[in-house]
């Protein structure tokens, strides 16, 4: 699918189904970035993602980005919380998915 549209210079997201390292070359052979979704699919990678939350829950660090987003719905107001966490460097896990 993804050799069928122009994502160079694109963020692309795909969802656990997505997360397999094939895919994510090719994302960087077209020349955009991805986000990838890590469940208990990659049992692996999902683990050490959830750990490294679990670190930084005692408080986020300047390496740690919190993005908060509201919107409102109606009659009630969604709020958001997205955290980015920078990846360890010393990960055994996340060096079969090429970076940009």
């Amino acid at each position: 699918m993804l050799k069928l549209i122009d994502i160079e210079g694109a963020f692309v997201t795909i969802d656990a189904m997505g997360c397999q390292t094939a895919t994510a070359d090719g994302i960087i052979e077209r020349k955009a970035d991805y986000v990838l979704a890590a469940k208990d699919n990659q049992p692996a990678p999902h683990t050490e993602i959830r750990q490294a939350f679990e670190q930084a829950d005692s408080g986020f660090k300047p390496e740690h980005i919190e993005h908060v987003e509201r919107q409102q719905k109606r009659v009630r107001t969604e709020k958001r919380h997205y955290y980015q966490l920078t990846l360890p460097k010393e990960s055994s896990t996340f060096g079969r998915w090429r970076a940009a």
